[in-house]
């Protein structure tokens, strides 16, 4: 009876504000580093550093093929943690650094020969998304572990969505401007500067995320064996249809995305429409700002 009042009472208890805000530090974080990269890194290699549009391309298939695979490692891994900090937390203190360094490898623009820049973006880009998935893993495992409220479980989601958004809001929106201003012309210095700007900020997020977030209800969970979650995701047909929808939502975002400043140069003839196109991501924050509401 006591153990039950107790549950109920700790269910009841309310998320801070400012720790909510921690936790929408880590997908802020996580949009500025990663869709600077989404958005820009194609055009990039190939308009800045000097890549074919084959290299780039590769590049880039060679990571969507990694990333099959270091999902689900990061999962079991996360999902075998347990420290005095919790269990998804301490990766915000252990990844934030490499996240941080492998994005800024990726645009540093050393002189090298066209097979070494070939091998420099291989190498940089799979570093950096192996720790954007190592970061962005525990954001979304550790939801449950914030609060047992269902409902501060949705405000806290939709708070994160909010700071996600914002990152999305900064990078793609004055991304283009900030390489102007920090490279005075030159657009290998412009970009190499922005990245370490935008690094150090990410960095800070993702550690005022580690030190104001709080796992509630680790102690009593046990890690599921890699097989049963095998077996049962055989049989969990929503899962399988979730699954389907992101692949094709992400297929088409990450090619609007991917084309959009081509588009604007080339086709519009003004490169800067596409911060405003991608400022129009301010009525999808709108949206969920309305979520916890509806």
């Amino acid at each position: 009876m006591k153990s039950q009042v107790a549950t109920a009472i700790k269910s009841d208890v309310k998320v801070p504000f400012h720790r909510m805000l921690a936790f929408a530090s880590t997908d802020a974080a996580g949009n500025l580093l990663y869709t600077t990269v989404t958005t820009f890194i194609l055009y990039y290699y190939t308009d800045v550093f000097g890549l074919s549009v084959a290299a780039a391309g590769t590049v880039l298939l060679a990571a969507r093929i990694l990333d099959a695979f270091d999902a689900p490692v990061w999962g079991f891994i996360i999902d075998h943690t347990h420290t005095r900090w919790g269990q998804s937390r301490p990766y915000f203190l252990w990844m934030a650094f490499p996240f941080a360094i492998f994005f800024v490898l990726m645009f540093l623009s050393p002189n090298l020969s066209a097979n070494g820049k070939f091998w420099w973006a291989m190498v940089t880009y799979l570093l950096f998304g192996i720790s954007y998935t190592g970061v962005g893993t525990p954001i979304s495992s550790i939801l449950p572990n914030l609060s047992n409220n269902s409902d501060e479980r949705i405000k806290l989601n939709s708070v994160r969505m909010i700071g996600g958004n914002i990152g999305y809001l900064i990078t793609a929106t004055f991304t283009l401007s900030f390489v102007a201003f920090f490279g005075g012309g030159n657009d290998l210095a412009g970009w190499r500067n922005t990245t370490i700007v935008l690094a150090v900020a990410g960095f800070a997020l993702l550690m005022f995320a580690f030190f104001d977030t709080r796992e509630v209800n680790t102690a009593s969970q046990k890690a599921i064996p890699i097989m049963d979650s095998i077996r049962a995701a055989k049989s969990n047909w929503p899962w399988f249809i979730l699954v389907v929808a992101f692949i094709f939502y992400w297929l088409g975002n990450s090619s609007r995305t991917s084309v959009l400043v081509y588009y604007t140069q080339y086709n519009l003839g003004v490169k800067g429409f596409a911060s405003i196109l991608n400022a129009l991501v301010m009525f999808q924050m709108l949206g969920m700002v309305l979520i916890p509401f509806l």
